[in-house]
């Protein structure tokens, strides 16, 4: 046995040793499985294992030191616990034997959490729940959370929705000041504004949408011309009525778009003005911003005019009336509007060939609406197709944007959608690969507008066996809002900005401000980019929560589903690790596991293609597969190849 002189030296021994050990600061990174990392400000990652994981929450700020762990690795010792970002979460209630949780519905945070008895708001096994954690695990690996609030349980009407509304704190409700300026515009109504603007009524304006849709807010016009056409675009002007500071202007700001899950709207704007005041309703009065286009016969747009402008509606039409009626068949839209619906398709086919011939164009994919019952499950996934009447009215949004946009950057002022292309670090391989599979001399540049243009469009003529758009698609950065005037890549445009739904978007709304200063000569007010990226976040973020509810849906319908069912399916996406697949009649995607396929499989990263030596897979090729694990609530579905 050591007497106190030998352990007082072993202490000291020790804490040399550790002091002569370097130390580093880092962030925690979870994975799928109990093992994580910690990233250094540095770029350096190492790895902490399940007993150091289990002491730390994702996104910890953390300082470490490293041991050697064997066969040459190394991992990180957690000494300090520096700052945690994670503290509320949503998820649901467990209850197994005496033990009571939380599974949490969160991208990193992939453990159980323990609520202590006194904390559990009587909440029942498989009870939604909003929680925080109210022990941390450091040092000891025993974290807890409390209950704040019972959001609901799983036999709830729509509890998908309303869960998915509280994760993502969408707000449901106007408030008071919001309701009381509503109500005052509503009793007010547009005389005043509507004597003040040049007047278009002469115009027959029709909307073309979906059957069921009420916040219109595009009409649509076009004459044929001795060469072209002149084509109008009429939009709704909730600028006209919402003053900038307002209760009703901040609370479109902090909503920043309308949210349309499978039966529910959350909407920008109140419904008094979204659906009605503001909404071009057929045979009403309204105000709109009109943009009138002057396209050329090959499809180029030569001038652009833009006004504040009065419009009446001549009829509220779905895309199955317009359809019909442009391929021939029989159709109950009034007689005096079937020329004037020929010019508007003839012109869109124009823009469109404009669009294919001088800049880029994506394929065609289908919609699939949810069925639901009283309860919000879903009954069935209809699969529908884009139909000519869904082409023409893209077409002639995106040459309205296009149109603004330049005519924005042209007055120096005004903010835009930009996009960058292929992300920075995947040019290298997006370039090797096109020198490969198209006739290019030497490796191409990915950097101006008209390279990457001439590069795509090459893509989709090659006769390559791989799909090089597709596998480059699956490459590209993300668009942002931006002060500044730059090319959108993704789709080919020199630039482009979104001025056709303001009655869903708040960048539209902020744009119609934009607009009518610059019409007037008046001070332009232009948004910081904190404002712009606020804005893109809430939109993001609104996105995720509509897919998120509708995967859920989905995934509940397809686990009632035969279980022995095979499905034709495409690739949309791949890894390292296996592949992402689409169900070709529902649209639901889920993935394959291809990590322990064998037989010598390898995956590219050029290529995005998994091969081994008789076979290869690539993205978009059809596959049939079977569903092997569903779990609705996770958003989690698993497929074997069949």
């Amino acid at each position: 046995m050591l007497d106190k002189n030998a352990l007082s030296q072993l202490q000291s021994l020790k804490q040399e040793i550790q002091l002569s050990t370097p130390h580093f600061e880092g962030r925690v990174r979870s994975t799928g499985g109990r093992f994580g990392f910690v990233n250094t400000d540095d770029g350096q990652q190492f790895f902490l294992a399940p007993d150091e994981m289990d002491k730390v929450l994702p996104g910890d700020r953390i300082e470490f030191r490293v041991e050697p762990a064997g066969e040459g690795k190394e991992q990180a010792i957690i000494e300090k616990l520096l700052s945690t970002e994670l503290n509320e979460f949503f998820g649901k209630y467990i209850v197994r034997g005496k033990g009571h949780f939380v599974e949490a519905d969160h991208p990193t945070l992939n453990r159980w959490i323990f609520v202590p008895p006194a904390k559990r708001m009587n909440a029942s096994d498989g009870d939604l729940v909003k929680a925080h954690i109210s022990q941390h695990p450091f040092p000891k690996g025993k974290a807890q959370a409390d209950i704040d609030t019972i959001i609901g349980k799983p036999t709830d009407a729509h509890i998908e929705q309303t869960f998915i509304k509280a994760k993502w704190q969408l707000p449901t409700e106007f408030d008071d000041a919001v309701s009381t300026q509503v109500a005052e515009l509503t009793a007010k109504g547009l005389d005043d504004i509507l004597s003040e603007r040049t007047d278009l009524t002469h115009l027959p304006f029709v909307t073309i949408d979906s059957a069921g849709t009420r916040d219109i807010d595009d009409a649509l016009y076009a004459e044929a011309r001795s060469q072209g056409w002149a084509l109008w675009i009429a939009i709704a002007d909730p600028a006209a009525l919402i003053q900038p500071g307002t209760a009703l202007d901040h609370a479109a700001l902090q909503r920043a778009t309308s949210v349309y899950f499978p039966d529910q709207v959350v909407p920008m704007l109140p419904a008094e003005l979204s659906e009605q005041l503001c909404s071009l309703q057929a045979d009403q009065l309204r105000p709109a911003m009109a943009v009138e286009l002057r396209i050329g016969e090959a499809g180029e747009i030569e001038q652009i005019h833009i006004y504040n402008a009065t419009i009446r509606s001549r009829a509220k039409l779905s895309y199955n009336q317009v359809a019909q009626l442009i391929d021939g068949e029989s159709s109950d839209i009034p007689a005096e509007l079937h020329g004037h619906l020929v010019h508007l398709d003839n012109c869109a086919r124009a823009l469109a060939a404009f669009r294919k011939n001088h800049c880029l164009v994506m394929e065609d994919r289908p919609d699939f609406k949810l069925i639901t019952d009283e309860q919000g499950k879903v009954k069935d996934i209809v699969r529908i197709e884009r139909n000519q009447a869904h082409r023409l009215v893209e077409e002639c949004m995106l040459a309205c944007n296009r149109a603004v946009a330049g005519w924005l950057a042209e007055k120096g002022s005004g903010f835009f959608i930009e996009h960058a292309g292929v992300r920075t670090e995947r040019q290298g391989e997006v370039a090797a690969l096109l020198k490969e599979h198209l006739p290019l001399e030497k490796k191409p540049s990915l950097n101006r507008l008209e390279d990457y243009v001439s590069l795509m469009q090459q893509a989709d003529a090659s006769n390559s066996d791989l799909p090089l758009r597709m596998i480059i698609s699956r490459q590209l950065e993300r668009s942002n809002l931006s002060l500044d005037a730059k090319p959108h890549m993704g789709l080919g445009f020199a630039y482009y900005t979104t001025f056709t739904s303001p009655l869903r978007k708040y960048n539209d709304l902020l744009i119609h401000r934009i607009v009518k200063a610059l019409l007037t000569d008046s001070s332009v007010q232009l948004p910081d980019e904190s404002i712009l990226l606020n804005i893109q976040n809430a939109q993001s973020n609104a996105r995720m929560a509509a897919n998120q509810a509708e995967t859920w849906l989905k995934l509940l319908w397809l686990a009632q589903q035969d279980k022995e069912q095979l499905y034709d399916a495409s690739i949309v996406h791949m890894n390292s690790t296996g592949f992402t697949v689409r169900l070709d009649n529902t649209g639901i995607e889920g993935t394959i596991d291809r990590r322990k396929a064998g037989n010598g499989w390898t995956f590219e990263t050029k290529t995005l293609t998994h091969r081994n030596e008789e076979q290869r897979f690539i993205l978009g090729q059809s596959v049939r597969v079977k569903l092997t694990d569903v779990q609705p609530q996770a958003r989690v579905a698993r497929f074997v190849l069949a």
